[in-house]
C-alpha cells in the first residue's frame, strides 16, 4: 500500500502504516482556536506538514451528533489527505466518572463510551482517548485506589466487545489523575483485560514529574497504541516545573526515540499543546521541532 493510500484510508486499528513509514507525524486540535470549523482544522494541519489530526471534541466537533452528520468529519479528512489519529472521549467522561460510587453515574460512563465507539467507527478513527475516572480533585480525596482500579476494570469491560467488534481501541493514557501513576501499574492493569482493543495512550511529557517516559515505553512495550509529544521542564530549587515548548525541557527525545523503534513502536505521534493567541506561527514552530524529534529515529 502506498504511503497516499494509506494515509486517504484513515488509518482504522489495528493498522500497519506502510513498510517505509515508522511514525506518522500528527498534532493534537488543542492548538486550533475552539470555534474553527474542523475543515480549516484539517487544512492548516495537512499544510503544516501534519499527516494526522487528534481531535478533542467541543465547538467544532460534538461527539452527541447523531452518526450520520459525524461522518462528514471522515470526509472532510479524506478530502485533505489526513488521517484521524484518535478521538477524546475524555471530557465527556469528566461528568460520569467509571469510578463513581454510584452504579447510575457510571452506567451513564459506559453509555458514553459506547456512543463514542460508534463515532469512532463512522469517522474512521480507530482509537478513543480515556481519562476513566479521577481519586479527587486537587487536595480533596474523593475515591479510593483500590475501589477506583475494581470500578473502572469493572465498566470498562462492559465495552471492550463492543470496541472490537468496531475495531476501535480503547486507550487509557497517563494524566494528573493519581491513578495508573507508574509503568508497572499501567501494564498490568491493560494486561486484565486480555484484549488487542484496550491498550495505552502514552504521553511522553506526563511522566516526567514522577519518572521517565524511556522506563514506561520499555515497560508497556508494544501495549502503546498512540503516543502524545510533550516536552516538560524539571523543578528546581528556584523555579517550578512546568511544561515547555517542544526541545525546551529535560525529556531526552533522542533517547525516547529510540525506545520507541526498540520495543517497535509504529503509529501516531502527535503533539499536544494549548493554542498560543499571541504566536500566529505556532502551528509551523511545532512541526518543525516534531521534524527535529523525528530526524532522531
Amino acid at each position: 500500500m502506498q504511503r497516499r493510500a494509506f494515509l486517504s484510508s484513515a488509518a482504522a486499528y489495528p493498522f500497519t502504516p506502510p513498510p517505509d513509514t515508522q511514525f506518522i507525524k500528527s498534532i493534537c486540535n488543542v492548538i486550533f482556536p475552539d470555534n474553527m470549523p474542523l475543515n480549516d482544522q484539517f487544512r492548516l494541519a495537512r499544510n503544516a506538514g501534519f499527516e494526522g489530526l487528534e481531535i478533542r471534541p467541543g465547538l467544532a466537533f460534538d461527539m452527541n451528533l447523531p452518526i450520520d452528520q459525524a461522518r462528514r468529519a471522515a470526509d472532510a479528512a479524506r478530502k485533505h489527505n489526513i488521517a484521524i489519529a484518535s478521538l477524546w472521549v475524555s471530557g465527556e467522561l469528566d461528568k460520569n466518572w467509571l469510578n463513581h460510587p454510584d452504579p447510575a453515574v457510571r452506567s451513564k460512563g459506559v453509555d458514553t463510551l459506547h456512543h463514542a465507539i460508534d463515532v469512532a467507527q463512522s469517522i474512521n478513527c480507530g482509537a478513543l482517548l480515556i481519562v476513566p475516572g479521577r481519586l479527587g480533585n486537587g487536595a480533596k480525596f474523593l475515591y479510593g485506589y483500590q475501589d477506583s482500579w475494581d470500578r473502572i476494570t469493572a465498566e470498562l469491560r462492559k465495552a471492550v466487545s463492543h470496541a472490537e467488534s468496531a475495531k476501535v481501541c480503547l486507550t487509557p493514557e497517563n494524566v494528573s489523575n493519581k491513578f495508573l501513576v507508574s509503568p508497572i501499574e499501567m501494564r498490568a492493569f491493560i494486561d486484565q483485560f486480555q484484549s488487542p482493543w484496550l491498550q495505552a495512550h502514552f504521553d511522553i511529557g506526563n511522566v516526567m514529574q514522577f519518572g521517565y517516559p524511556q522506563d514506561w515505553i520499555l515497560t508497556l512495550g508494544n501495549r502503546i497504541k498512540r503516543v502524545h509529544v510533550k516536552d516538560y521542564k524539571l523543578a528546581t530549587r528556584t523555579e517550578r516545573g512546568r511544561a515547555v515548548d517542544l526541545l525546551e525541557g529535560d525529556v531526552d527525545f533522542k533517547d525516547v526515540m529510540a525506545t520507541l523503534k526498540k520495543v517497535g513502536y509504529r503509529g501516531f505521534l502527535s503533539p499536544e499543546i494549548g493554542r498560543d493567541a499571541n504566536d500566529p506561527d505556532q502551528l509551523m514552530k511545532v512541526s518543525k521541532a516534531l521534524d527535529k524529534i523525528l530526524s532522531y529515529a
